[in-house]
């Protein structure tokens, strides 16, 4: 079947929009449901890019990748997909098409548990704008308890994403 799901309904049944990505997210979920044999999402790109075309016009369509790999890549910046819409079709195993709404002729990429490998371990790279970097270090530090938690506790006094957590002694 073919869905549109960009469009929802509030838990008082009013009609809403359900945001970035909320078409890939209810598609997949759906997709899950029916257990389809394929899940297919178009956006207006050819498939993913080995980077952000508008920063590096060079960038290239990747025919395959791993449900890993994509998770990854949306979750770290890559618009092309957003990131909750792998998870339903990692569980029930469903191949993930990724196609151009605008270039029928482009077959996309396709998401897959286990992609050929093509030689390269690299396959995308991606940006992440307005990124924030913390470092707390010394030896002031060592052995004294509670730093991480006084840390964390200011960092989320001002409510940011945290991306990751790197700690070492």
């Amino acid at each position: 079947p073919v869905i549109t799901g960009f469009i929802g309904a509030t838990e008082h049944g009013a009609t809403t929009t359900l945001g970035r990505g909320g078409s890939d997210y209810s598609g997949a979920i759906i997709g899950a449901a029916l257990d389809a044999d394929e899940v297919a999402i178009y956006p207006d790109v050819d498939g993913v890019m080995t980077t952000d075309p508008r920063l590096a016009p060079d960038a290239r369509v990747i025919p395959t990748i791993s449900f890993a790999e994509m998770g990854e890549l949306a979750y770290f910046g890559a618009k092309v997909l957003h990131p909750r819409t792998i998870r339903p079709v990692v569980e029930h195993g469903i191949p993930l098409r990724i196609r151009n709404t605008f270039n029928a002729a482009h077959t996309g990429t396709l998401v897959v548990s286990e992609p050929v490998a093509n030689g390269r371990p690299i396959k995308a790279v991606t940006t992440i704008q307005s990124m924030s970097m913390i470092t707390v270090e010394g030896r002031g530090m060592i052995g004294v308890p509670g730093v991480a938690a006084r840390t964390f506790g200011a960092v989320a006094s001002v409510g940011p994403n945290v991306l990751l957590i790197s700690q070492a002694s």
